[in-house]
């Protein structure tokens, strides 16, 4: 097995660095640290035992007592609130996160509203947002960026430990909704330059080691990298936690380590899958040489009954006895065969005594043969990946489906665990045939899949939930197709709405209400009566098989209007209705939903009406006069005039005489018109 290290692994310089200042800082009396120094359980162990203690917060540290800050930084309020408490600083915020602190600072100044990529929950995130006066919004994923909403100038920037790709998809998602937006590349060169070393290694090798912290953010994004180039990955906080069975079988194995990670904790590491090779090779060598005695005691001794056991010989035996540790198993051999733990399957938090019972039959392999202890090593893990991988090989050949738990959920997909040791990865475009912008909701839960690439020699197993999907909708279409006839009245949901009508999903097919289908009136939009996601009873007006084309009818499964007509309105009627349209010859005015009777331009009113719109309006409510009714031909006949009779004129009234009091004319005007004589 040749075991190769990535060429930027482990300590990066600004880690170092905090390192170096916490220990020299140690020698003259406590220090304490504002947070984790390094998101690595083995190295804060270390600090700790050199008087580097972790704090919280700043009262936890005494009066004149040294905090130091660590790489990720802190905000502004940190250092006022220390100084003000008499406490020594020592700052080793990481150059590049103090120039983005700044950087961050000043386009706030600015005005500009900020987009920070990266995780609101990381110490590095959380101090910019407070260099920024918390005005800066924090995404992890494009799909953030619609909820929400920019107004002014705007300027991204990114966490320094930030993956690239990651980076580049909010970039290239931001400038769609704000082309103007000003991006800086604020990543750190040395975490560029660590991913960029891993994922070239991580196609090259058959197995990859990923050594870091579990909290450590750095890590993990190695970790993804590595996983989504299709490679088998293993992360480990220190050598104790590596399983060397998960390396059996590979050629070459790649190493790399998150920023924190000490170098005598790859080294350990790298020591232990060299050691674990050389003792495999050793115990097989002695395997065959004790054999090689065994097979000359029978013949120095025949009458001896002697039953022989090799390394890699696969045996049946009874569970004789269970602990905690181990499982003691009856081989037929001189004294019981143990079985432990770490040599079978167990799952998290399952204990021996769930995974076997006494009495229980089991079939293993025999790992070591020690004669002159008389013990067996035995493993039944070996076994069971052996019949694992057949499995596999068998469902991918036949394309079955087969069901896992998803253990992990990433940007780039979910890692899904198959059993036996054994994860398979499922990129994010595999998972549904729909877009799914965090697959998260996934996590811990079984999921159908099929295989569709296997690769033995890098344990290589791709997996996808979208074609198991896809053949189901497949054969569900089929049997829609073939079981639909038209006149049948069935449920569907509405999937989409256009202007020209709405597709419903009637079982695994899409079929189509045409605008003139949905309703028994007149609409504008399918939208005025249906939303996505409605359960509609629909009408089989249409099926043709060979385009997979489906006609419906909503309005059709429905009663028509039009056959209670007449036991609603009859001639002599006068009734209210809304006015729909307007044409020529007059206006049509719904009486019902449905029901439409036309009120002729002759009987608009009781004057010539060259226009309908000289009377009445779309949509305005009017009183009409039932003329005639025909159901069969579906035509009512309306009148406004005769439903809004012209009153009578009215007699003016009689004026009594008016009382003179005996003058006349004359009287009054006198001799005003005579002529004056010259």
């Amino acid at each position: 097995m040749e075991i190769v290290q990535a060429e930027y692994a482990g300590f990066c310089g600004g880690v170092n660095s905090a390192v170096e200042s916490a220990l020299a800082a140690a020698r003259d009396g406590p220090v304490f640290a504002l947070g984790p120094l390094a998101h690595n359980e083995a190295l804060l162990r270390q600090l700790e035992e050199n008087g580097v203690t972790t704090v919280e917060a700043l009262d936890q540290i005494p009066p004149g007592g040294t905090v130091l800050i660590r790489t990720h930084g802190a905000a502004p309020e940190v250092f006022v609130q220390a100084t003000r408490q008499g406490l020594k600083i020592i700052d080793t915020t990481c150059p590049y996160v103090k120039k983005l602190q700044r950087l961050v600072a000043k386009l706030v100044e600015c005005g500009k509203n900020i987009v920070i990529a990266g995780d609101p929950l990381h110490p590095e995130v959380m101090g910019l947002v407070a260099w920024g006066k918390g005005k800066p919004r924090v995404v992890s994923s494009p799909a953030q960026l619609d909820e929400l909403a920019f107004s002014g100038d705007l300027a991204l920037v990114s966490q320094t430990t930030q993956r690239q790709g990651i980076t580049d998809k909010i970039s290239e998602k931001l400038k769609e909704l704000e082309p103007a937006v000003e991006i800086y590349n604020t990543i750190c060169q040395a975490t560029a330059r660590r991913q960029e070393a891993a994922s070239c290694l991580a196609g090259q090798v058959d197995v990859m080691v990923v050594i870091g912290g579990k909290q450590s953010s750095n890590t993990r994004k190695l970790e993804e990298i590595c996983r989504s180039s299709g490679v088998k990955t293993i992360m480990v906080t220190e050598a104790g936690e590596l399983d060397t069975e998960q390396l059996r079988g590979a050629g070459r194995v790649g190493v790399t380590a998150g920023a924190s990670t000490p170098d005598w904790t790859i080294k350990e590491v790298i020591c232990k899958m060299e050691n674990e090779e050389k003792n495999t090779d050793l115990l097989e060598e002695q395997a065959t040489e004790e054999h090689v005695t065994e097979e000359q005691a029978a013949e120095e001794y025949p009458q001896q009954e002697i039953r022989e056991y090799s390394v890699g010989d696969v045996v049946k035996g009874i569970v004789a006895r269970v602990d905690e540790s181990e499982v003691l198993v009856d081989i037929g051999f001189k004294s019981e065969g143990v079985l432990p733990r770490q040599e079978m399957i167990v799952e998290d938090g399952q204990s021996l005594s769930d995974a076997v019972s006494v009495g229980q039959e089991l079939e293993l392999v025999v790992k070591k043969v020690d004669m002159q202890e008389g013990m067996i090593l035995l493993s039944r893990k070996v076994l069971e990946r052996k019949d694992k991988w057949q499995e596999l090989e068998s469902a991918f050949e036949e394309g079955k489906v087969l069901t896992g738990r998803v253990r992990e959920a990433v940007p780039a997909g979910m890692v899904i665990d198959l059993g036996a040791g054994f994860e398979g990865f499922m990129p994010g475009s595999l998972v549904d045939v729909r877009y799914i912008p965090d697959f998260s909701e996934f996590l811990n839960q079984e999921v159908s899949f099929k295989i569709i690439e296997l690769r033995r020699e890098k344990e290589k197993v791709v997996l996808s939930r979208k074609q198991v999907l896809e053949d189901e909708a497949a054969g569900k279409k089929g049997q829609t197709l073939a079981s639909l006839q038209p006149g049948q009245v069935i449920s569907g949901i509405v999937k989409r709405l256009t202007n020209f009508g709405a597709f419903v999903d009637v079982g695994g097919i899409d079929g189509l209400i045409h605008i003139s289908e949905i309703s028994w009136h007149r609409i504008e939009h399918p939208s005025e009566l249906l939303t996505v996601g409605d359960e509609v009873k629909v009408k089989v007006i249409e099926v043709i098989p060979d385009r997979e084309r489906i006609g419906l009818s909503l309005r059709q499964a429905k009663p028509d209007p039009w056959t209670e007509v007449d036991s609603k309105f009859k001639a002599g009627d006068v009734v209210e209705g809304k006015v729909t349209r307007l044409v020529n010859f007059g206006a049509f005015v719904e009486l019902t939903p449905g029901v439409e009777g036309l009120v002729h331009i002759s009987q608009m009113a009781n004057f010539h009406v060259k226009q309908a719109s000289e009377v009445v309006q779309e949509g305005q409510s009017v009183k009409v006069k039932i003329l005639d009714i025909n159901k069969e031909a579906k035509r009512v006949s309306l009148s406004i005039r005769d439903a809004n009779p012209r009153p009578k004129k009215e007699a003016a009234p009689k004026q009594d005489p008016v009382d003179t009091g005996g003058l006349t004319l004359g009287d009054v005007f006198g001799n005003l018109f005579d002529r004056k004589e010259e």
